[in-house]
Order: C-alpha cells, then sequence, then structure tokens
C-alpha cells in the first residue's frame, strides 16, 4: 500500500497545543500585558487628581481670666467651665470637616517624557511578543524535526548492526568450512561491536528529542507522523541574500523591539532631567468646617489658584540618575546593534543553508545510490573471490553512513527554509501547514 497524507496534521495539532501551553509564550504574553499597564499609569500624571479629607475630633480651649475693677459683663459659652484652683476657662467642642481638592496638571516635562517612554515600552513589549509567536512556530518544527532524525539515525544504525551481524555470521561459516581466514572473522567482529555504541547514542537522542518537544507542548498523545520521501526543493525569493537582510532589518520584530527599547530609554533620560524642571499646576478646593462659635464657628473656604513649583536642588540626586539614565541608553544602543548583527548573520546563515541545502540534498542522495552498488559489488567480488571481506565491511560503513547524512540535510534544508523567513519577520502558520502537508502517515 503506498504512503496515505497525515490527515492528523500532527505537525500542526502540536503547535497549537504550544500556543497554550508554551512556557516561553505565556512569559511572553504576559510580559506585554504588564508592559502595556505603563501607558494609563503615565496618563494618570496627566490628568485631573480629585483628593478627598474628612475627620471628626473634640478640641479643649483654655484661657486665662483677668481680674478687673468695676462690673464686668461676663458670657460664658456653652460647654465651658471654671477651674476651682485658678481662674482658668475650659472650652470643648466636637469639630467635623471635610474638603475636596482638584488637581490638573498644566505642565511637567517629566510627566510627557514619562508617558512617550510608556508608549515605546509597550511597543516594544508587543514586538518581543510577536516575535515569540514566530520563534514558537520554528521550536515546535525543530523539536519535530529533532524526533524524525533521531528516529531515521536509530532506524539506520540497527539496519547496519543486523547487516554487520549477518556478514559476522558469513565471516564465521567460511572460516568454518575453510575457504576464509580469521582475519575476516576478526574484521567483521569489530565492525559489528561498533554499531552497539550507535545504537545507544540514537537512542538517547530519541529519547531527549522527545523530552525537547514535551518541554514545548506538555504530555501529548499526538503521533509523529514521518517526512515524505520527495519532498519540493525551492531556492529563495528574492534569490538576492541583500534583500532578504533589507527585509530582516525593516520587519523583524526582535531588531524592531530593540530600537523602540532605546526610543524607551531615550525618554527615560527626559524622565530624569524633569525632575529637576519646574511645573504648573492648577488647582481648585473647597472645605467646610462645623464647630461651636467659641471656636470660630462653622466655616466654608473655597480656593482656585496655579501653583509654580521649582526643586532647585535634591542633593545630587537628579544629575546621578541622569547619569545613570544615560548609561542605559549606550547600553540599549549597544544591544541594538548586537541585535542587528546577529538577525544579518542569522539570515545570511539560513539563506545559505536554503541554497545550499538543495546542493546537500542532491549529493547526499547520490551518496546513497552508489553506496549502495558499491555494497552491490563488493558482495560479488567477495562471492567470485575477487574481492576481500574487509572491502565489503567498508563499503557497507559507508553506504549506511551515507543514509543517516541523507535524512539529515532533509531536516536541515526545512529548518533552514523557516528559519530564513523567521529572521526576515515573514514566518506564519501557513509555512507550518505547507511543512503539514509533507508528512505521511505510513512509509512507502
Amino acid at each position: 500500500m503506498g504512503a496515505e497524507c497525515a490527515c492528523a496534521n500532527d505537525l500542526l495539532s502540536l503547535y497549537r497545543l504550544a500556543l497554550s501551553r508554551d512556557a516561553v509564550l505565556q512569559a511572553a504574553t504576559y510580559q506585554r500585558d504588564a508592559s502595556i499597564e505603563a501607558r494609563p499609569q503615565a496618563l494618570a500624571d496627566l490628568l485631573p487628581q480629585l483628593n478627598a479629607t474628612a475627620s471628626a475630633g473634640r478640641e479643649r480651649q483654655g484661657s486665662q481670666e483677668i481680674a478687673a475693677t468695676g462690673p464686668t459683663t461676663t458670657t460664658q459659652a456653652a460647654n465651658c467651665t471654671l477651674s476651682s484652683e485658678q481662674p482658668t476657662q475650659y472650652c470643648y467642642t466636637n469639630t467635623h470637616a471635610y474638603g475636596l481638592t482638584l488637581s490638573q496638571t498644566l505642565w511637567s516635562f517629566e510627566s510627557f517624557s514619562r508617558l512617550q517612554e510608556a508608549n515605546f515600552l509597550a511597543a516594544s513589549a508587543q514586538a518581543n511578543l510577536l516575535a515569540a509567536q514566530q520563534s514558537l512556530l520554528l521550536r515546535v518544527a525543530s523539536a519535530y524535526f529533532g524526533i524524525l532524525s533521531a528516529r531515521d539515525q536509530l532506524a539506520t544504525n540497527r539496519r547496519a548492526r543486523e547487516a554487520f551481524g549477518t556478514l559476522l555470521n558469513q565471516a564465521r561459516i567460511r572460516e568454518r568450512i575453510g575457504t576464509s581466514p580469521r582475519s575476516d572473522v576478526a574484521q567483521a567482529q569489530s565492525f559489528y561491536d561498533a554499531t552497539e555504541q550507535g545504537v545507544i547514542d540514537a537512542q538517547n537522542t530519541l529519547d531527549d528529542a522527545e523530552l525537547v518537544l514535551s518541554e514545548i507542548v506538555g504530555p501529548h498523545s499526538a503521533d509523529i507522523a514521518v517526512l515524505r520521501a520527495e519532498i519540493p526543493l525551492t531556492s529563495p525569493d528574492p534569490a538576492s541574500v541583500d534583500e532578504w537582510v533589507t527585509s530582516a532589518e525593516q520587519d523583524n520584530p526582535t531588531v524592531r523591539a530593540a530600537w523602540l527599547q532605546v526610543q524607551a530609554q531615550d525618554r527615560d533620560v527626559g524622565v530624569q532631567r524633569g525632575k529637576a524642571l519646574p511645573t504648573l499646576s492648577l488647582n481648585v478646593s473647597t472645605s467646610h468646617t462645623w464647630q461651636d462659635a467659641a471656636f470660630g464657628g462653622n466655616q466654608s473656604v473655597d480656593a482656585i489658584g496655579i501653583a509654580f513649583n521649582w526643586p532647585l536642588f535634591q542633593g545630587g540626586a537628579v544629575a546621578s540618575a541622569v547619569r545613570q539614565s544615560r548609561a542605559s541608553y549606550r547600553r540599549s544602543e549597544a544591544l541594538y546593534d548586537t541585535t542587528q548583527r546577529d538577525t544579518e548573520r542569522l539570515t545570511r546563515s539560513a539563506y545559505r543553508g536554503v541554497v545550499t541545502g538543495i546542493a546537500r540534498i542532491g549529493a547526499a542522495r547520490r551518496a546513497v545510490a552508489s553506496g549502495r552498488e558499491a555494497v552491490e559489488a563488493s558482495q560479488r567480488n567477495v562471492e567470485f573471490g575477487t574481492g576481500s571481506v574487509f572491502d565489503l565491511l567498508n563499503a557497507q560503513n559507508n553506504y549506511y553512513a551515507a543514509q543517516r547524512a541523507y535524512s539529515q540535510t532533509r531536516y536541515d534544508y526545512l529548518t533552514a527554509v523557516l528559519t530564513l523567513k523567521l529572521e526576515a519577520g515573514r514566518l506564519l502558520e501557513r509555512d507550518l501547514e505547507m511543512i503539514d502537508g509533507l508528512l505521511i502517515t505510513n512509509g512507502s
């Protein structure tokens, strides 16, 4: 029966599972959510501020009576008593008050700079989230290819072990019947023993690859469909690596996030400088107080005015904060430059990986075919007595090495295709759908 398409869409189903389980993507999402809250917080400093106060208390006020000659007229307030020891009058009252204060910032260089900084920080976090989303596509595909590659290597190593085991048995038979020397058995034994470590290493690699995928998507029951034997080999479009680099510099979300960080840090310098600059605000207040007449009676005060505040000296704290912020700004510039260089390097490497990957697949395929012919020729030579067992063992070893190399070149090519689009900021879910369409449920 021929190969059938993987109707379960194994790769896509794992990717969609990772969307809700991958810790790296979740961290980027929460970081974005936290960063965008900096904007309303910064905007709040430029919006009206309303404060309410209320108080209730009891007061005592004492006054000393001075004796006077002649008749006097005394008016005693309510809740007042005379001391028996000295002529002091104490008055008591319950006081209740409330007040409202409205303040509106008219000018603050610090607040305006903080709002601009918050806008850039929110945009940078959004760009980082986009980078994490695109990176998840590549990480899932790479983990999937890692399992397929490890399975191929394990299967090839097992076939190699079986083949060398067959050659070892044949050498022993020929030794018993006297048609071949003991040295042929020893040589076949050495090749056979060397395959054991390869099988063990391949099994360990497969176990590790499955753990890598589980780390991204969590526990899953998805079947890992294999890659079909023939895959389309397409050269990069456009065919100029410089155009891909230009696209990466403009559209790569990681580069854009680094640039936005530079702009945000530049605004932070203004925030620190603004702490030493004047501020202007409009203040409106109203207050009401209830108390006995002896304490002044009920009062209402309404006020409106403009407040000017200029912190002239703060012990050098502002100057230090400005220097610190400028150093952070220069650091963000250096990180941006590093990000640009890394992106260019990775873009050029991925482009070269796609172009040379096509040639490598063709060369590896031809190496497998010629290796198979070499094995068949060596077998005939051994059967006819014109060739040595050692030549057959070497041909067999080269053949399985060519098989392992051919299997890996296909995954390297597909990874390079995805990496190139990732660096250029063009990697989308439909690119994963294209690879998912190359999977088959049963090998032909």
